[in-house]
Parts: structure tokens; C-alpha cells; sequence
């Protein structure tokens, strides 16, 4: 067999990897975004905790009206916080997927030049085309890619 099949069968391999990898970033970068509010709600919301419990609701006359102000307005609080980090954790799932999406696309590239590397052969590896890098960067640049997805964030290494 020439090395042109396996080097075809690998080359293809990357190609479907590839924007596989595009649709997931995308994935990730409006899961990013949609972080943002939440945390920020979730800052807003332990000031006000804090302030809530630095207040001596005793000491301020219009307050007695409501005896269980104080306890109402904590139990309130911490409901909404648990709401926010509810939807925080969809969004943790999410990140985790597409780490988990990626590193098995990336996975299953490996797998096949792992297959046919004997049968390309280095030289044909380390070769770029006029259309392309070489297959060696290529499969350097996906190594890179998980690496950030598996340690560039550290909520997402835990499993």
C-alpha cells in the first residue's frame, strides 16, 4: 500500500476534527459569557448578605414592625443565591461537555494516525503542502487545543 491512503485516511481525520473543534469553542465562548451576569449577580448578592448581617435590625425603630424581617430577608437572599449557582453549574455541565466533546474528537485523530503512522512515515509527516500545515503541526496545534481546555480552567480539570 502506498503511504498516499494513510495519509489521506489521517488528513481526513483532521479535517472533520477541526471544525468540530470551531463549534465548540463558539460553545464555550457564549458559555463564558453567559457566566458573567450570573457571577456578577452572585457578588451583588453576597453584599448584600453581608450588609444584611452587619445591620442591627433591633436598632432601626421602623424595622420593628416586622419582627422576622431579618430572617425572612437571609432566607430570601440565600434562595436566590442557590438559583444563581443552580444556573452556574448548567453552565460548569456545559464547559465540561465540550471539553469532554474535545478531547474525544482528538482522541479518535490520534487513534488513526497512531493506525497509520508506520505506513506515512515521518518525513511524509513533518512535509507541509502548498494547501495545508503538516500533519505534525496540525496534531500539535490539537494537543495545544485540549491542553487549554483541560488545564486553562481549573473548575473544568475536576471530574
Amino acid at each position: 500500500m502506498s503511504q498516499d491512503g494513510p495519509l489521506l485516511t489521517v488528513q481526513e481525520a483532521l479535517k472533520k476534527c477541526f471544525p468540530v473543534v470551531a463549534e465548540q469553542q463558539g460553545l464555550w465562548q457564549r458559555t463564558v459569557r453567559d457566566c458573567q451576569p450570573l457571577l456578577a449577580s452572585l457578588a451583588n448578592l453576597a453584599e448584600q448578605l453581608q450588609a444584611a448581617q452587619n445591620l442591627r435590625f433591633e436598632d432601626v425603630p421602623s424595622l420593628l414592625a416586622f419582627p422576622d424581617l431579618q430572617e425572612r430577608l437571609r432566607r430570601k437572599q440565600l434562595v436566590a443565591g442557590d438559583t444563581i449557582l443552580d444556573k452556574l453549574g448548567e453552565r460548569l455541565a456545559t464547559l465540561l461537555q465540550v471539553r469532554d466533546t474535545v478531547s474525544s474528537h482528538v482522541e479518535r485523530v490520534f487513534q488513526v494516525y497512531e493506525q497509520h503512522a508506520d505506513s506515512v512515515g515521518i518525513d511524509t509527516v513533518l512535509q507541509p503542502s502548498a494547501a495545508s500545515p503538516s500533519v505534525a503541526d496540525m496534531l500539535e496545534w490539537l494537543q495545544d487545543i485540549e491542553t487549554h481546555y483541560r488545564n486553562s480552567h481549573p473548575l473544568c480539570s475536576v471530574t
